[in-house]
């Protein structure tokens, strides 16, 4: 038994086809608008485990202990302005963030992290970290979870509109 398919017509083809397209572009397009993927080719990495983010440019709601990423501003000579970084968003307006004698980090009293590993590199005795301050509105600091980590504890807050969206640690 021979079963008969019919032919569709080319003309018909190419209009489906060109709809199909379209869609695929269109949602490609709104996906493209909304996210990104951010790559850390950094050896020592801030937040161990991870080199592939997802990064919504929409989600501007900051959580503390959220993944964030943020354009560097005033950090020559180790990054130039609007070198993306992604860390933790430790510390939020109204929070209290102290540096203490030998590196300890503490916010609101609680513990966040240790080390001023990069103080020789800044030309900077360890003491001139250390200190207290109690974090404005509009300021956030941001930290990652290695004591190697350039962030916060070297150069201080990061301002509301450096930042550029959630970050979603894939691999």
């Amino acid at each position: 038994m021979k079963l008969m398919v019919k032919k569709e017509s080319w003309p018909r083809f190419c209009v489906k086809a060109g709809i199909a397209l379209a869609i695929i572009w269109a949602a490609g397009a709104a996906f493209a608008d909304r996210y990104r993927i951010g790559i850390d080719e950094q050896v020592v990495k801030c937040i161990p485990g991870y080199s592939i983010y997802l990064i919504d440019k929409k989600d501007q709601e900051l959580v503390k202990d959220g993944v964030y990423v943020f354009s560097a501003r005033g950090l020559q000579p180790l990054y130039d302005d609007g070198t993306e970084m992604v860390k933790y968003l430790r510390g939020m307006p109204g929070d209290h963030v102290e540096i203490r004698e030998h590196g300890n980090i503490y916010i609101n009293d609680e513990f966040e992290g240790h080390g001023l590993v990069h103080a020789e590199k800044l030309n900077k005795p360890m003491e001139a970290f250390v200190g207290e301050a109690t974090l404005k509105p509009g300021n956030y600091w941001f930290m990652g979870t290695s004591s190697q980590s350039f962030d916060s504890r070297y150069w201080g807050t990061v301002k509301h509109d450096q930042i550029i969206g959630r970050a979603y640690p894939l691999f």
